[in-house]
C-alpha cells in the first residue's frame, strides 16, 4: 500500500454512489429525480405501477405529466422567483385559498342584497327548520296551494340556513341573519376553489392545480354567486366532493371506500338540487373502470355508489312518505318547474323558452285560480300533466327550448337575456356584466383546453358530469350564472388545460440546438 493513499471504505461506497446517482439522475428543469418521487409528485410508487398496468406504459412514464414550469421554460435555480414559488406548493395553494375567501367577503360586504324569490323562500324555511326542526305545516304550500306540509324545495340549502339560525338566534329574514347566511355562502364559494384544485392535483399535478385554483378564485362568475342566496353553490361543493373521491378511487388501496364517498356526495348532492342525480351515471361509470384495481370485484364500485346515494336519500324519501302521504321522489317541484317552460306562451317570449312562474302564464290560469283548494302534491300532478301534454303535441318544444337556453348559457343570447337572470336573484347589472365578459375569456381558454395537450388527458366520465348538467338546465332554464355553476368548475379545468397549450406553442423549441450539434459532430 502506498504511504498516504486514501482508501474508500467498502461500506461508504453505496452510499457515495447512490449521492452519484442522485446528482447524475436530477430532471432538467423539475425538482424531482427520475423514477423517485419528491415532495411535489404526489403520485406513490403503488400509483405508478398500477398506472402502468391500465395504460400498458412503462412505469417511467405513467408517473406525473409535465408542469407549467418545463411548458414555460422556468429555470430551476434559487434565483428564480417562479420556481421558488412553485417550490412551495402547499403554501401556494394556501394563499390563493385565503385570497378566494377574501375576494368573496369583500363583495358580500360592498354589495346591497335583498333575498327575493327562491332566496325569500329558502331563509323562511330554515327559520322553519331552526324552530321546529322540520318545514312548517300551518303555512301555504308552493305555488299558493292550501296549507299544510312541504317538499317542494329539496332540504340540503333550507337546513344549512337553518343550522345558522340556530347558532346565531336572529329572526330569519333579518338584515344581521342575511349577512351571517352570506358570508356562509362565501365560505362555500371557497370550497369549490379548493375542490377545483384537488381535481385538477389528481388529473394534471401541481403547477396546473395551482393555476386551475387562480383561476376559479380570481373568476368573477363563481364570486358573484358567492354573495348572494342560491342553493346551487351548496350543490357543487357536494358535487366536486363526489368528483374528486371518484378520482381519488383509481389510485387507492381500498377503492370501495371512495366508491362509498363518491355515492354520499352524490346524495347529498340530490338532497340540495334534485338534478344533481344525474352523477350517479358518471361515478357509476368511474367505478366501474377501476377494474384493473377492484379485481373480480368488476360491478362492486358501481354498486356501492348506487347504494350509497340511495341509503343519503332514504330520510328524506320516508319523511315526504309520512308526511306528504304518498311517495315524493325528494321534492314535488316537476310540475311548476316543466309547466313554466312548456307552455303555449313559452316559444313567443323574449328569450324564447324563458322560464316563467306558472300564475304569469295565460293558458294555466284554470290551474291557478284553483290552486288554493289543492295540496302541493295535486298542484304538481296537474302542471306535470299539462306539460307533458304541451310536449306531445308539440314534439320539438323539448329541442328549442334545449337550443335556446344553451344560447343563454353561452350567454349569446343577448344582453335582455343576462339582466333577466341577474335581476331573478337579485344580482347588480354591473356585477352581472363582468360576469358574462369573464365567461367569455375563460370560455376562449377552455377551447384551446379542449385539445388536450401532451400528459394532460383527463378520463372520459369526467366530462360527462357537466354534459349531463348541462342537459339538465338547458332543457328546463337556462338563467346564468345559476344554472351554469355546476359546469363553470369544468370550464376553469378546461382553460388551464389551455393555458397549458398555449405555454407549448409559445415556448422555444430545442430542436434547432440539437440539430446543430449533430451537424457539428458529423462534419466537424
Amino acid at each position: 500500500m502506498t504511504t498516504g493513499s486514501r482508501q474508500r471504505d467498502p461500506a461508504s461506497a453505496p452510499r457515495e454512489d447512490s449521492k452519484r446517482r442522485r446528482r447524475r439522475d436530477r430532471v432538467p428543469g423539475g425538482l424531482g429525480f427520475r423514477g423517485v418521487p419528491d415532495h411535489l409528485d404526489y403520485m406513490t410508487a403503488g400509483w405508478r405501477r398500477r398506472r402502468s398496468r391500465i395504460t400498458g406504459l412503462p412505469e417511467a412514464q405513467a408517473g406525473r405529466s409535465r408542469g407549467l414550469r418545463d411548458r414555460f421554460g422556468i429555470r430551476p435555480y434559487h434565483r428564480n422567483p417562479a420556481h421558488v414559488l412553485l417550490a412551495h406548493p402547499g403554501v401556494v395553494a394556501t394563499l390563493v385559498v385565503a385570497l378566494a375567501l377574501v375576494l368573496r367577503a369583500v363583495e358580500v360586504q360592498q354589495m346591497a342584497y335583498t333575498p327575493i324569490h327562491d332566496a325569500r323562500s329558502y331563509m323562511i324555511l330554515g327559520g322553519d327548520v331552526a324552530s321546529s326542526g322540520d318545514y312548517a305545516s300551518d303555512g301555504h304550500g308552493a305555488g299558493g296551494t292550501r296549507r299544510g306540509p312541504s317538499a317542494y324545495f329539496a332540504p340540503g340549502y333550507p337546513y344549512l340556513l337553518g343550522a345558522l339560525d340556530a347558532v346565531t338566534g336572529n329572526p330569519p329574514l333579518s338584515a344581521s341573519q342575511v349577512h351571517v347566511d352570506r358570508f356562509a355562502q362565501a365560505v362555500l364559494g371557497t370550497l369549490v376553489v379548493g375542490f377545483v384544485g384537488l381535481i385538477a392535483l389528481e388529473l394534471f399535478g401541481v403547477d396546473l392545480a395551482l393555476l386551475a385554483m387562480a383561476l376559479a378564485a380570481i373568476y368573477p362568475a363563481m364570486i358573484e354567486l358567492s354573495s348572494v342566496l342560491v342553493a346551487e353553490t351548496l350543490m357543487v361543493v357536494f358535487e366536486l366532493a363526489a368528483v374528486w373521491s371518484a378520482l381519488r378511487l383509481r389510485r387507492s388501496r381500498d377503492p370501495l371506500r371512495w366508491a362509498a364517498a363518491a355515492g354520499v356526495c352524490a346524495g347529498l348532492a340530490t338532497l340540495t338540487h334534485v338534478n344533481a342525480i344525474l352523477l350517479v351515471i358518471p361515478l357509476g361509470v368511474a367505478a366501474a373502470a377501476t377494474t384493473p384495481v377492484i379485481g373480480r370485484r368488476q360491478m362492486g364500485g358501481p354498486a356501492v355508489v348506487i347504494v350509497c346515494t340511495l341509503l343519503t336519500l332514504t330520510p328524506w324519501l320516508v319523511r315526504d312518505e309520512l308526511v306528504m302521504h304518498r311517495f315524493v321522489p325528494i321534492t314535488d317541484e316537476a310540475g311548476i318547474t316543466l309547466a313554466g317552460t312548456y307552455n303555449a306562451t313559452s316559444p313567443h317570449s323574449n328569450p324564447p323558452y324563458r322560464w316563467r312562474y306558472f300564475r304569469e302564464v295565460p293558458s294555466l290560469q284554470g290551474i291557478a285560480r284553483h290552486a288554493s283548494r289543492m295540496t302541493e302534491v295535486q298542484l304538481d300532478d296537474k302542471l306535470q300533466s299539462s306539460a307533458l301534454t304541451y310536449i306531445a303535441d308539440h314534439p320539438s318544444a323539448p329541442l328549442g327550448a334545449f337550443w335556446h337556453n344553451s344560447l343563454r348559457l353561452l350567454e349569446l343570447a343577448g344582453s335582455h337575456a343576462w339582466k333577466a337572470s341577474a335581476a331573478s336573484i337579485g344580482l347588480p347589472l354591473e356585477t352581472a356584466q363582468i360576469g358574462v365578459i369573464c365567461f367569455w375569456v375563460v370560455g376562449g381558454l377552455a377551447l384551446l383546453g379542449l385539445i388536450a395537450p401532451p400528459g394532460l388527458k383527463a378520463p372520459g366520465w369526467l366530462w360527462l358530469v357537466p354534459v349531463l348538467m348541462w342537459l339538465s338546465a338547458a332543457l328546463v332554464n337556462g338563467e346564468t350564472p345559476r344554472f351554469r355553476s355546476a359546469i363553470d368548475p369544468f370550464l376553469i379545468l378546461l382553460a388551464a388545460r389551455g393555458v397549458a397549450r398555449v405555454a407549448d406553442w409559445i415556448r422555444p423549441r430545442p430542436v434547432a440546438a440539437a440539430t446543430t450539434g449533430v451537424v457539428t459532430r458529423r462534419w466537424g
